[in-house]
């Protein structure tokens, strides 16, 4: 089928050489000069550095997903946390200079080292013939993808810094930046950042509908996956050559293309509680996955041992970066605190559902730690597809999932009154999650109840909890305790960093 499968079987093969020479090569994380660009490889040199940046600690490496966002997303008991991190849920404005503003600082420059990266990227592209890329369509996709990156980036920040639009919020929002160098780019409001966000990824999917549908696209291994989307990175030279696969074309799994995209359109026009728009782009890619009667969840690998799980539920991230050292973070994280990063107990959260393979596969009842980041430890692996998907799904960071676009639909169809209909687009999520119990609601609220409940389950330690309850302003954060924390109205705003506001 036509979707990212999402990095099973052969994506998961590939990640074997993740330490490719390519795959290390030295990153944009700083600008690159014009002479940088005076062939195709310098421009794919800077692309593939811009994913690499988004993949750092400050961003979805660490902070916009196990880290930060999930510690605000109340997915911890605050008590084992590290300072820093513990500082954050005890001040509910978020000034702590020592530790909370450090990491609000990290997070929105580098942000803003993504968005200069692809503004550069963007400047010097139209200077380089066509000709000059191996493929005609090749100048065509680099800047699609630049400018989806460009999009998503001003989005996150906006998520993270402004007001949601639920709560009317009508004041400037962030700097948009679409120069470079661009050293002091102004603040629009909100309905400007979401005019050009939109009008940059609707721009990008319909190049890369075009890319990675009509000419890369050929299931020619297992049925459904595609050799040129995700087989031979195994190959990848420094240069962005290939061997035996297609090398740089390879990657696409990993980095924004169509479905991604069109995912991240339904994602953005619900925040702006345009769920009517949303789903036009969410049926656009579930009506064709559903319809090939495998959309593709991540369980069918489940057994009785836990280590044998995927804890990035391959293939269900729809969006998903990388970082290949994502596991040494994690257990860098640990040594510093060795009891950091513990759930409450999560026996209230599953209540009624012990059988959630979210519960009783990926919580660690003893440890108390959610298996999401953590190296397998099974000495006993083989090289199966199950093992494979985990050692090698390691490096994967989920940003935008399969079950989100079920949420949105479920959203969408609760705000018109269907109800049933909500309920019976939920139970496909609950039903791909082995939960037997029977969804009980008669109206809106009850029925967003147990909608949030279920999206908190699977948001755990994935940086998405927080974005999602402020998306809809619900303030009741169901972290695993009895009764429910209620988030303060300073609790879903971080404040911009002193380093901006000096400089504005």
């Amino acid at each position: 089928m036509k979707r990212i499968y999402l990095i099973l079987s052969l994506v998961l093969s590939m990640m074997a050489s993740a330490c490719n020479e390519w795959l290390d090569m030295p990153s944009n994380e700083y600008i690159f000069e014009d002479e940088a660009f005076s062939s195709n490889r310098g421009f794919r040199s800077a692309l593939v550095g811009t994913y690499r940046l988004v993949g750092s600690e400050n961003l979805w490496g660490r902070e916009l997903t196990w880290g930060f966002l999930s510690v605000i997303g109340r997915n911890y008991n605050p008590s084992m946390l590290p300072t820093q991190y513990r500082q954050a849920i005890t001040d509910e404005d978020y000034e702590n200079p020592a530790y909370v503003k450090p990491i609000l600082d990290s997070i929105w420059k580098t942000g803003y080292n993504v968005i200069a990266n692809c503004n550069n990227i963007l400047k010097n592209i139209d200077n380089l013939e066509d000709a000059a890329f191996e493929y005609p369509w090749e100048k065509e996709m680099i800047t699609a993808e630049a400018k989806a990156l460009r999009a998503l980036m001003h989005f996150e920040l906006m998520r993270l810094f402004v007001p949601a639009p639920i709560t009317g919020f009508t004041g400037k929002a962030i700097p948009y930046s679409e120069t470079h160098p661009d050293v002091h780019p102004g603040y629009k409001t909100m309905e400007e950042i979401f005019e050009r966000v939109i009008a940059d990824l609707k721009e990008a999917k319909e190049v890369l509908k075009r890319v990675d549908v009509d000419i890369l696209w050929e299931p020619t291994i297992m049925n459904y996956i595609s050799t040129p989307l995700f087989y031979g990175i195994q190959n990848l030279r420094e240069d962005g050559t290939y061997g035996n696969g297609l090398g740089f074309f390879s990657f696409r799994g990993f980095r924004m293309n169509y479905w991604g995209v069109t995912a991240l359109l339904g994602r953005v026009y619900s925040y702006k509680r345009d769920n009517a728009t949303a789903v036009q782009y969410i049926n656009e890619l579930l009506d064709e996955w559903e319809g090939e009667d495998d959309i593709g969840w991540g369980w069918y690998q489940y057994n009785s041992n836990p280590n044998s799980i995927s804890g990035k539920r391959i293939p269900e991230p729809v969006i998903s970066f990388w970082n290949t050292q994502a596991y040494t973070i994690y257990e860098n994280a640990l040594k510093a605190l060795t009891n950091s990063f513990r759930m409450i107990s999560l026996t209230e959260l599953f209540k009624g559902d012990e059988e959630d393979y979210r519960y009783k596969g990926l919580y660690n009842t003893l440890t108390q730690r959610y298996r999401v980041w953590e190296r397998p430890t099974d000495p006993a692996y083989s090289f199966s597809l199950t093992s494979s998907s985990v050692l090698y799904g390691g490096p994967l960071l989920p940003v935008l999932e399969l079950p989100e676009l079920y949420y949105i639909r479920c959203e969408y169809l609760a705000e018109q009154g269907r109800i049933d209909e909500a309920i019976a687009m939920l139970k496909t999520v609950k039903d791909n999650r082995n939960i037997t119990s029977a969804i009980v609601a008669n109206d809106y609220d009850s029925f967003m109840r147990v909608l949030i409940k279920d999206a908190t389950r699977d948001f755990l330690t994935r940086g998405q909890t927080w974005h999602y309850l402020k998306k809809l302003n619900w303030k009741e954060m169901y972290n695993g305790t009895t009764v429910p924390w209620t988030a303060p109205d300073s609790w879903y705003v971080l404040p911009i960093p002193d380093s901006e506001i000096n400089f504005n």
